[in-house]
C-alpha cells in the first residue's frame, strides 16, 4: 500500500499524508506549498512552455516559410517553370495563415504586436510585387523583372529581420520568466524550511515525507534548466514523481526539442540544394577548407572531381525546364548511389556537381571518377514518351598539386574544360594528357 503510494501518489495525496502526520502545522505548510509550488512554479513552467509553443515556434516557422516562398518565384523568373506559381501560392497561403494566428497571440505586448504587423506589411508589399511578376512571363535578364525581384527580396528580408527581432524579444522574455520560475522554486524550499522549524517534530516528519518526493524532482528540474541555459541542448529532464512535476518536465523537454529542431532546420536549409537535396556550394566551400586542414595535419590526400552535364541546355530547350529539373535530380541520384560512403557530393551550380574523394592517388581518383561518369550515363529519364540519356564530362585534380582551395578548383575546372573540348563524356585528370 505505502509502496504504491510512494511510486504513484500525486502531490495532493502526499500533502494529505503530511496533514495526517503533522495535523494543523503540516496543514499550514501544505497550503503554502500548494500555493507557491502548484500555482507558482508549475504555472510558470507551463506558461514558458505555452509561449514557446504559441509564440516562439510559429515565429520561427514563419521565417522558414518566408525563405521557402522566394524559391519558386526565383525559379519562375529564371526558368519559367509553370509549377512555380502554384508552389508560391501555396507558400503564401501558409504564411498569411501564420501571420493571422501570430498577431492575436501578442496581445499582451503592443511593441511585439507592432513588430508582427510591420513584418506582415512588408510581406503584403512583397506579395503584391510577386503577383505582378507571376502575371507576366518575361525573358531572363529583363531589367524590369530584376528591379522587381530586388525589391521583392528586400521586402522579404525586411520582414525576416523584424521576425528575427520578434523572436529575440520573445526568447528574452521566456528566459526571464524561466529565471523567475527558478526563484519561485527557491522560495518554495525556504517556505518548507520555515514550516519545519515552526512546526517542531511533527511538522518535521511531514516535511521529510514531502521532501523525499518533491526535492529530487525539483532538483532535476533546476539542474536540467541550468544545463539547458548553459548550452546543453541534448539534455532531457527525467522526473517520474509527482505527476505534476513529471508533466512540467515533459513540457520542458518538448520545448528543448522544438528549439533544437528549429535550429537544425535553419542550418540544414542554408547548406542544402532545394532541387536535388545535395549539399550546396556553401557546404562545398566549408568542406574544401576542412579537407585541406586534414591534409596539413594528418597528411591525408584527397581528390576534387568536377562534373558538368553534357548538352544540358539542349534538354531545357527541347523538353522544357521541368524536364531539365528531372534530369538534374536523376543525375544527382545516380552520383549519390555510386559514390563511396565516406566521400562527399555537392551541387555547386546549375548543371555542375562536385565530389571530394578521400585518400588514394591519381589512378584511384580516375577510376572513381570514371565509375561515377558511367553511373550517370547508365541512367535515363522518360519525358513525354521519350527516353532522355545524359552524359557527363569530368575534371579531376589532386590536392597535393595545389596549395589552397581556389588553386585546386581552378585545376579541376581546367581539366573539365579539356574534357569538354576533347569530345565530352570523358574524364580528364589535371596534369595528364586528355
Amino acid at each position: 500500500m505505502l509502496h504504491a503510494i510512494w511510486k504513484g501518489g500525486s502531490l495532493r495525496s502526499w500533502i494529505a499524508i503530511g496533514m495526517a502526520v503533522a495535523i494543523l502545522p503540516l496543514g499550514a505548510s501544505a497550503i503554502g506549498g500548494y500555493l507557491v509550488l502548484g500555482r507558482g512554479v508549475v504555472a510558470s513552467f507551463q506558461d514558458v512552455a505555452a509561449r514557446q509553443r504559441n509564440q516562439l515556434d510559429p515565429t520561427q516557422r514563419l521565417r522558414l516559410l518566408l525563405a521557402d516562398a522566394t524559391e519558386p518565384l526565383d525559379d519562375f523568373v529564371d526558368e519559367g517553370d509553370p509549377r512555380d506559381p502554384a508552389a508560391y501560392r501555396e507558400a503564401r497561403g501558409r504564411i498569411e495563415s501564420l501571420f493571422a494566428d501570430l498577431g492575436p497571440r501578442m496581445q499582451r505586448d503592443s511593441a511585439l504586436r507592432s513588430l508582427v504587423a510591420r513584418a506582415e506589411d512588408d510581406w503584403t508589399s512583397a506579395d503584391r510585387i510577386a503577383t505582378r511578376v507571376l502575371a507576366v512571363r518575361r525573358a531572363a535578364g529583363d531589367t524590369a523583372n530584376a528591379a522587381q525581384m530586388d525589391e521583392f527580396h528586400g521586402l522579404v528580408n525586411s520582414a525576416d529581420d523584424k521576425l528575427g527581432a520578434l523572436y529575440e524579444d520573445l526568447a528574452a522574455d521566456v528566459h526571464a520568466d524561466h529565471d523567475q520560475a527558478l526563484r519561485d522554486v527557491e522560495r518554495s524550499e525556504w517556505l518548507a524550511v520555515a514550516a519545519a522549524i515552526l512546526s517542531a517534530l511533527a511538522i518535521l516528519v511531514g516535511v521529510i515525507i514531502i521532501g523525499r518526493v518533491i526535492s529530487g524532482s525539483v532538483e532535476r528540474l533546476v539542474s536540467g534548466a541550468e544545463r539547458f541555459a548553459a548550452g546543453d541542448r541534448e539534455h532531457r529532464i527525467d522526473v517520474t514523481v509527482p505527476p505534476e512535476l513529471h508533466r512540467v518536465a515533459q513540457e520542458f523537454n518538448r520545448m528543448i526539442g522544438r528549439i533544437h529542431e528549429s535550429e537544425d532546420a535553419l542550418a540544414d536549409l542554408a547548406r542544402r540544394d532545394s532541387l536535388t537535396r545535395l549539399l550546396n556550394r556553401r557546404a562545398f566551400d566549408e568542406a574544401l577548407i576542412e579537407m585541406f586542414a586534414r591534409q596539413e595535419r594528418f597528411g591525408e590526400p584527397f581528390a576534387l572531381v568536377l562534373f558538368d552535364l553534357d548538352h544540358f541546355k539542349r534538354v531545357n530547350d527541347v523538353h522544357g525546364h521541368a524536364a531539365g529539373d528531372e534530369v538534374l535530380r536523376s543525375a544527382a541520384a545516380s552520383l549519390l548511389a555510386a559514390i563511396r560512403p565516406f566521400d562527399r557530393l555537392f551541387r555547386t551550380g546549375g548543371e555542375e556537381f562536385a565530389a571530394l574523394l578521400s585518400g588514394g592517388d591519381r589512378t584511384t581518383a580516375r577510376g572513381a571518377a570514371d565509375r561515377l561518369r558511367e553511373a550517370v550515363g547508365a541512367a535515363s529519364v522518360t519525358i513525354g514518351g521519350s527516353r532522355v540519356v545524359t552524359t557527363v564530362s569530368v575534371g579531376v585534380a589532386m590536392s597535393h598539386s595545389a596549395s589552397d582551395g581556389a588553386t585546386l578548383v581552378a585545376a579541376a575546372d581546367a581539366a573539365l574544360y579539356r574534357a569538354k573540348e576533347t569530345g565530352r563524356n570523358r574524364v580528364v585528370v589535371s596534369g595528364e594528357e586528355a
